[in-house]
């Protein structure tokens, strides 16, 4: 029941592009699916992974407050990491950054490291007018680890400053990314290794 509900859930989310900032979930009917899913037959231990599935899900339906109730409660480095996306979110860039630090280390990392260096090669830098994002996304892609902190620091800049739409267009697909590889790893972990999302 669990792993069927998160899948069709998931077909309903799947083409979204969550936002940089949203301003307000992006369907509330989602919201109450995502809260009635069948928990029947999950184990204890996997019980945090159900709550991060469901955090990340409401992340990607833009309702952060929703996430945020889940992640807060979720004790590990996965519900850290959710938590810190949501407050990148919301804007609250230096909240974000602590809940990065509870993160440390992350299974997801190495693969979202080399899947935003793809992005980043294959897109056109020129279309991007500002020198220093186009710095900042330089040395994120040129890194040997992903650099959660560096890309907090790159999301403000465009967010509260720069605002240029070719830039948005590449963050949002490295966030998307970034966002599916955490529920896929969060799914798992819950049991859910039969769908692929």
């Amino acid at each position: 029941m669990w792993t069927e509900g998160v899948a069709r859930l998931w077909l309903l989310l799947k083409d979204h592009q969550p936002s940089l900032y949203p301003a307000e979930e992006w369907d509330d009917l989602i919201d109450i699916r995502i809260a009635k899913l069948s928990k029947e037959g999950i184990a204890a231990n996997q019980m945090p992974y159900v709550q991060a599935v469901q955090s990340g899900l409401h992340l990607f339906n833009e309702s952060l407050d929703k996430s945020h109730t889940l992640s807060q409660d979720i004790h590990n480095s996965t519900g850290s990491y959710w938590h810190g996306i949501m407050h990148r979110m919301e804007g609250d860039y230096s909240n974000a950054k602590y809940w990065f630090r509870q993160v440390g280390g992350h299974p997801i990392f190495d693969t979202l490291l080399q899947e935003a260096k793809a992005l980043y090669t294959s897109f056109d830098l020129k279309l991007i007018s500002n020198s220093a994002l186009q710095s900042q996304l330089h040395q994120i892609a040129s890194s040997s680890a992903w650099d959660p902190y560096g890309f907090v620091d790159l999301v403000q800049q465009q967010v509260t400053m720069v605002q240029d739409q070719h830039a948005e267009s590449l963050l949002m697909a490295i966030q998307r990314v970034e966002m599916k590889l955490l529920l896929q790893y969060s799914f798992e972990q819950s049991g859910g290794k039969a769908v692929e999302l």
